[in-house]
């Protein structure tokens, strides 16, 4: 999984900031301010940007990144001579916290504090299908919005699809899907089409919860006619009963008995989520895969966001609680695992 990323707007950052960034597990990448929009377009999990007084584009930089990263922490760095008008500026514009660059004590320890509260405030994020592209289906626009708020994401597949495909192919669409998505991907072994909802399933859902300790779960609906769809939400909802937040998805073979009650506007990822999808090449063949089709339904799904959204996911929403232990893990661990990492189910 990548690291969250700090950004330093123009100019390369003060030591005492590399060492605060770098020092809580960031990656810090020095982007020029013309290249700002491009670089946010492409990296949705900016953590903390530094900017700089006496810039003539000041204002405007801060707020594509306050709109790129709304949980994102944005920094400006001015001495004691910065004006008055140009701070106040800044503080409309969106600026969390003015720091004195000279100030290096000062400087680290304020970074380290904004670091540990946006990681500490992101949710953790598993979403569980029976076979690859079910997910990427039924909730990637709304897993990049996670990952555009900072959040970790993990994608749980039961399957490797061998009955819809060549398993070898659609293990490697999965990964190449996870990496646009910025999420880690389990995957197990279970026969396709042949998926039940008893022990085994539950202990292979558990072992996720274990190791990710989510905030927040999505899986498929239990209003579905593919019988190994329906075996994963009943395992999915014995497994992560302590989850706070439990949704469901849609999928092509959801039915009519589907009813929504959240629906996330997928405007700012809906581009984005087509790419995820085109990964899936041995399905191409799928009609529910045709962009055209894909774009459709996002857009009947958004009338009752109407006029505030155009393009969004349904979900049903079987648990909506707020979380009442924050999160303790503001770290990524130091060397994530690549590709796809094989979760082992507890005997």
């Amino acid at each position: 999984m990548p690291r969250p990323l700090a950004v330093s707007v123009g100019l390369s950052a003060p030591r005492a900031a590399v060492a605060a960034l770098t020092g809580a597990g960031l990656e810090l990448v020095r982007v020029p301010e013309a290249e700002l929009t491009r670089f946010l377009d492409g990296n949705r999990r900016v953590v903390v940007a530094l900017v700089y007084s006496g810039h003539p584009e000041l204002t405007a930089s801060i707020r594509r990144i306050r709109r790129s990263s709304p949980r994102g922490r944005i920094i400006l760095l001015a001495d004691a001579m910065v004006g008055a008008a140009e701070l106040l500026d800044a503080m409309r514009a969106g600026v969390n916290d003015v720091l004195d660059p000279n100030d290096s004590f000062l400087l680290q320890r304020r970074l380290a504090e904004h670091v540990h509260q946006v990681l500490a405030r992101r949710d953790r994020v598993l979403v569980v299908g029976a076979h690859p592209d079910d997910v990427e289906i039924g909730a990637a626009g709304t897993l990049l919005e996670h990952a555009r708020r900072g959040d970790q994401l993990t994608v749980l597949t039961f399957s490797r699809g061998a009955v819809g495909g060549n398993s070898t192919d659609r293990v490697g669409e999965s990964v190449a899907s996870a990496g646009l998505l910025g999420a880690r991907l389990l995957m197990g072994d279970f026969p396709d089409t042949r998926i039940d909802n008893g022990a085994t399933s539950i202990r292979f859902v558990e072992a996720a919860v274990t190791e990710v300790d989510p905030t927040v779960v999505y899986v498929h609906t239990a209003h579905d006619g593919h019988q190994d769809h329906r075996a994963v939400h009943i395992a999915t909802v014995s497994a992560t009963r302590r989850v706070p937040r439990l949704y469901c998805y849609h999928s092509p073979s959801t039915n009519n008995d589907f009813r929504p009650t959240k629906f996330v506007a997928i405007d700012d990822t809906l581009s984005e989520k087509l790419k995820v999808l085109e990964q899936f090449a041995s399905q191409a063949e799928r009609t529910y895969l045709e962009p055209e089709l894909v774009v459709a339904q996002s857009r009947f799904w958004a009338r009752t966001l109407a006029p505030r959204a155009k393009y969004a996911e349904p979900f049903e929403v079987m648990r909506e609680l707020s979380d009442p232990f924050p999160a303790t893990r503001v770290q990524e661990p130091d060397t994530p695992p690549a590709g796809v990492s094989v979760l082992r189910i507890p005997t």
